[in-house]
């Protein structure tokens, strides 16, 4: 069950509204969680079950954990097992098929028969769940929160549906007094409903409209590909992926508000950024503080020498690019982030600035990044290096024709104007302004955007989040 299905536009979230608000407040936590149950139920009703088990395995350790005095070695050896537990699943369902491949391709070069193994499906939004279940154990074990004192208000905090198939990530700590009691107001359900109808319309309309040319240039073979057509597919792209990511993080933030939670920002117009460090500040927030606070502190941060902290930048996007998926372009592509952002270590640590100009900083940043979008979206290594070869090769003009309509074309517009407007001095004074009126503009153009968007949801078929499969 996605956002933008017409199941949960006009069955799921109505009924669950009306229910969630007609029951009593000390209820509204377990029939939270029910919902919940059944709309991850719905894509994965195989997995559900085991989730559930391994989510009182956790429970019951986190609460061992709390038990024990701060400096007892068995709370570090419960964290310890607790954590490996939690990444062996991980890495079993998400890792295993790419293992026995790349082990299967070294035996086949070395002459010897290649292991026969059954494929393992991969759960929907495994890398989230995962991720919620080790903050949750990290936060106890720190004290930054008490465990959950039942098996209700934990399970809601692994499974509340709005962020647990694509994010934003949660942490416990920031998590723990919602779960506990929060506060519904109109002006929070009005908020929440415009951004959930801002993020359904960056879903409906801009990502799945610039989907169709991306799609369609990245299967095409050497021959009919060409400069233009590579440069138009690999743009539609970068804009198809923040809009359909950041989309749903809107839709979930929105209803996080409609049932009276805060979520954080998860993007802040990252292709507006002047360098790697600051478009990671600005895209995919939650996954970004999660690895800092996880991985990138405990590894020791930038306390110690000059090389390790470096050397903890490598370890930190090799994670991040194996998070989103098993296959080498999603290494390489972590990788490619990581040599950058050292880059931008190195001369920030140096007080070196090659070029003095914003504008050109924010060109060039967007520029790499675009090339880092050919590494991600692309299936193979060969596809990688005859696709950036066709971009860097103006003598190749000759490929396949697409035709562009003018829907294409006006979409692909309205994404630059949404992704670099942000940047400009005219946004922020319209903002300033709007902030300081009385007449909420946007939840009228939210009220459209929301009708406009049901009736092409109705109409045509929907699109999965690109981020599902992550």
């Amino acid at each position: 069950m996605v956002f933008s299905s017409p199941i949960f536009l006009f069955i799921f979230l109505p009924v669950l509204i009306v229910v969630y608000f007609l029951v009593r407040a000390e209820l509204r936590n377990f029939v939270l969680l029910l919902f919940s149950l059944l709309f991850y139920a719905w894509g994965e009703p195989r997995f559900v079950f085991t989730a559930l088990i391994c989510s009182l395995f956790d429970w019951f350790i986190a609460k061992l954990i709390y038990k024990y005095d701060q400096n007892a070695p068995t709370r570090k050896a419960l964290l310890f097992i607790s954590i490996v537990l939690n990444v062996a699943l991980l890495c079993y369902y998400k890792y295993f098929n790419f293992f026995i491949e790349n082990v299967n391709l070294i035996l086949i070069k070395l002459g010897v028969s290649s292991l026969n193994f059954t494929s393992i499906v991969l759960p929907i939004g495994i890398s989230f769940f995962v991720f919620h279940k080790i903050a949750y154990l990290v936060d106890v074990y720190k004290m930054r929160g008490k465990p959950a004192d039942n098996f209700v208000t934990y399970l809601l905090y692994i499974f509340i549906f709005p962020p647990l198939i694509s994010g934003p990530i949660l942490q416990y700590h920031d998590m723990e007094p919602q779960l506990l009691s929060r506060n519904i107001e109109l002006t929070s359900i009005m908020d929440g409903i415009k951004r959930f109808s801002f993020g359904l319309a960056k879903k409906v309309f801009i990502a799945d409209t610039l989907a169709e040319v991306a799609n369609i240039v990245f299967s095409l073979p050497q021959n009919q590909l060409g400069f233009s057509n590579a440069w138009i597919g690999i743009l539609c792209f970068t804009f198809q992926i923040f809009f359909d990511f950041a989309g749903y993080s809107d839709m979930a933030i929105g209803l996080g508000k409609i049932f009276g939670f805060t979520f954080k920002e998860n993007f802040n117009s990252p292709y507006i950024s002047k360098s790697f460090t600051e478009f990671w500040r600005r895209w995919h927030i939650s996954l970004s503080s999660w690895i800092k606070e996880y991985i990138y502190i405990p590894l020791g941060g930038n306390r110690k020498s000059v090389s390790r902290t470096y050397f903890n930048l490598w370890v930190c996007f090799f994670v991040s690019g194996l998070w989103h998926g098993a296959q080498w372009t999603f290494v390489i592509w972590g990788a490619y982030h990581g040599l950058f952002m050292v880059l931008d270590k190195i001369l920030y640590t140096k007080k070196i600035k090659i070029i003095e100009n914003d504008f050109v900083h924010m060109v060039l940043t967007f520029f790499f990044i675009v090339i880092s979008w050919v590494i991600f979206r692309a299936d193979s290594f060969h596809q990688v290096g005859y696709y950036l070869q066709s971009m860097f090769n103006p003598l190749e003009m000759q490929g396949k024709f697409i035709y562009l309509t003018n829907n294409i074309k006006f979409f692909f517009i309205i994404a630059i104007v949404i992704s670099f407007f942000p940047g400009t001095k005219l946004y922020k004074h319209i903002m300033e302004k709007y902030c300081n009126s009385k007449f909420d503009v946007g939840l009228v153009i939210a009220s459209l955007l929301l009708v406009i968007s049901i009736c092409k949801v109705a109409a045509v078929d929907f699109s999965p989040f690109l981020y599902f499969k992550f």
